[in-house]
């Protein structure tokens, strides 16, 4: 058994144990602590009743729970109980003994003792006794404790009936609204008789002001046993209004049970209709500011919308006037790329033409040097020795030659760049 669910019903009880063996004592003690807020130990009767006397006198309660012994020195068991219950016949005690005497159990029961245990004790047997014993116990703290609420209420309510009959308009009515009493002072003020109101619902003082939610709401709260308090505006029997400071009250049986219900009335005096009246006024007028206010917060959105839409065609004018200066910026770029590529293709002409002009005047060179007519040994060692001067100058122009192809093909390239550029 979980001893959670036992506290559940202990964590708030008293409990008196009387026993005079110490082991006992002590094993049983630290059980109790672990179950009950305060735990208070005799070692023997006499001892128990003086403790139990003492701690009502104390705290104008007794202990919620006692458990002792039968066998105990100066007063035993049986005696206890006797003299504990002639103090308080509520008293709920639990009877622990290692003896099996029906002549004094007998005894216990025709005191009213219910639960025993029997020594040694059985651990689920102990755990719920207290279980039951808690929960019987803590229910009945529980209703006493309504009931002296309940008991209090109606008494402070008939008390105050007392004093207010003379300065309130009081009325009683039963549990259908039908009226049952009605004070001097109320038909003073409705200008109705006792014995044209007995019998009716409120509803014959009803003013066609009030909301009929108004009164739902009343009847909510003192169906549920709350007291409803408010403002309510009357008419008399002649339909003149009057206005009244209300306070609704259910009555309770000493069950909780609710029996009827009671409404207390204080007139308004002439200043405070006054002041509801310019509440009144106060309220219109803020209503009317509050759509006026609406009114002018929805033409300052509509505007900030149209301020916003006009800043964003500004924003966009601008960015379009950027792009079209990048436009006329990168025209002229482009214009000026073009201009450097046709000079550069010009220059490239001029120079190929003079390239092939100086290629063509070497091959012409080359070919008078070879023709001749039939040589003699002389000749042969002349021309030999002319031979090697024409190579050596046949090899320059070679090299002539390979550097201007060398220069028209880094043109050709730096043209074809030109051209994907463009």
């Amino acid at each position: 058994m979980d001893i959670k669910d036992i506290r559940e019903y202990t964590k708030d009880l008293s409990i008196l144990y009387v026993e005079d063996d110490l082991e006992t004592i002590e094993h049983v003690s630290s059980i109790l602590t672990s179950l009950f807020a305060t735990v208070d130990i005799s070692h023997d009767g006499r001892e128990g009743v003086e403790k139990y006397i003492d701690y009502h006198e104390r705290k104008s309660i007794y202990y919620d729970v006692i458990l002792t012994d039968i066998e105990m020195p100066h007063i035993n068991g049986i005696e206890l109980c006797k003299r504990i219950l002639k103090i308080n016949a509520t008293q709920h005690i639990i009877v622990i003994s290692a003896y099996n005497d029906k002549e004094k159990l007998q005894q216990l029961l025709s005191l009213g003792v219910n639960d025993f245990l029997h020594k040694p004790v059985n651990s689920e047997n102990f755990f719920k006794t207290f279980q039951k014993c808690g929960e019987i116990v803590s229910n009945k703290n529980r209703i006493n404790e309504e009931l002296y609420f309940t008991q209090e209420t109606n008494q402070n309510l008939e008390t105050l009936l007392d004093i207010v009959n003379q300065v309130a308009i009081i009325s009683k009515s039963d549990l259908e609204g039908n009226i049952t009493f009605v004070n001097d002072l109320f038909c003073k003020t409705s200008h109705y008789s006792k014995e044209e109101l007995i019998g009716q619902k409120h509803n014959i003082i009803k003013h066609s002001d009030m909301p009929s939610e108004i009164y739902q709401h009343i009847w909510e709260d003192i169906k549920a046993g709350k007291v409803w308090r408010g403002k309510l505006k009357n008419k008399d029997k002649n339909g003149k209004p009057y206005y009244a400071n209300a306070n609704i009250f259910p009555i309770f049986d000493n069950h909780l049970i609710v029996t009827q219900y009671i409404a207390i009335l204080f007139l308004s005096t002439q200043e405070e209709v006054k002041n509801r009246e310019f509440k009144k006024k106060v309220i219109t007028q803020y209503q009317e500011s509050k759509r006026n206010d609406f009114k002018s917060r929805k033409m300052i959105d509509d505007l900030e919308e149209k301020l916003k839409n006009l800043k964003n065609c500004e924003t966009l004018s601008f960015s379009l006037q950027l792009e079209k200066d990048e436009h006329i910026k990168c025209q002229n770029q482009l214009l000026i790329t073009l201009q450097n590529y046709t000079q550069l293709e010009k220059k490239f002409r001029n120079y190929k033409n003079d390239v092939k002009e100086k290629i063509s005047g070497i091959v012409d060179k080359n070919q008078s040097i070879t023709m001749g007519e039939e040589e003699t040994f002389i000749d042969i060692v002349e021309n030999e020795e002319k031979k090697r001067n024409v190579d050596s100058k046949q090899y320059s122009h070679v090299v002539e030659v390979q550097q201007l192809k060398e220069t028209i093909k880094n043109l050709e390239n730096e043209l074809k760049d030109l051209k994907n550029n463009k």
